[in-house]
């Protein structure tokens, strides 16, 4: 399982497609502050630093969750795409490591979109927006790092059983994008018609965002203990997925 490791974090790290997300993540990062400068603008606000923490709000959904969804597709599908699916297998190599090699660049690609995201949004909130730079300002970013990566793995290992499910690219992506917009909406909606508490979208993979506050409440607990369910669940169901279907 260790070259089939290796050999994921290899290439993963020499497709374009991982360094063009990232590309992409800082400019939707870049365009969040311009967007922060604007608003200051037009409102008359001098102070454009009181509008420091309101990037925060637009992390989760959108400059982390798109590009890890975009990449992980782009580069996780590509076995299926061009048929090495069926060389892996016949030289020997395990459904069950073959998931878990795909599993572990999985999570380190969350991280790393996740450390771009914040980490460039951070430092052009001090530079730009001339947010006040001080250990206590550092130690809350790192904080929130911390916590955002947390939420997020929960929602990568759930993009990843998609994609090994569906194995089609293009309809992976949609079904992700459409989960990370509508799914919460869904499971209220449910919710509401069934008369239950927020049992469902509690537990939903996309709304552990909304536990994240910088400077603020971080239900750590709640956090690790999704992410491991997650983990627990969508790998039994996709090793057991993997032994029993056929390689088309």
């Amino acid at each position: 399982m260790l070259k089939v490791t290796k050999a994921s974090l290899y290439k993963m790290f020499h497709d374009r497609a991982l360094w063009l997300c990232l590309v992409g993540t800082v400019a939707w990062a870049m365009i969040v502050i311009t967007a922060q400068v604007m608003t200051a603008s037009a409102r008359g606000i001098s102070d454009v630093s009181q509008l420091a923490n309101r990037w925060y709000g637009f992390i989760g959904l959108h400059s982390i969750e798109v590009p890890l969804i975009l990449c992980a597709v782009l580069l996780f599908s590509s076995e299926y795409r061009d048929k090495s699916w069926r060389l892996l297998i016949a030289r020997g190599i395990s459904t069950t490591n073959f998931y878990v090699s795909k599993l572990i660049c999985m999570l380190l690609l969350t991280v790393i979109i996740s450390f771009t995201s914040i980490m460039t949004t951070a430092i052009a909130n001090v530079v730009i927006l001339h947010a006040p730079f001080s250990m206590a300002y550092v130690g809350e970013v790192l904080r929130f790092f911390v916590a955002e990566c947390l939420a997020h793995l929960t929602i990568a290992v759930f993009v990843l059983t998609v994609i090994f499910l569906v194995r089609r690219g293009e309809i992976a992506v949609m079904i992700s994008l459409f989960f990370m917009m509508y799914g919460y909406v869904i499971l209220f909606g449910l919710e509401e018609a069934f008369g239950i508490d927020a049992i469902l979208t509690d537990a939903w993979a996309y709304s552990q965002t909304a536990y994240v506050e910088f400077g603020g409440y971080v239900d750590w607990l709640r956090l690790c203990v999704t992410f491991v369910c997650y983990l627990v669940v969508c790998s039994l169901l996709v090793t057991c997925f993997l032994k029993c279907r056929d390689i088309e």
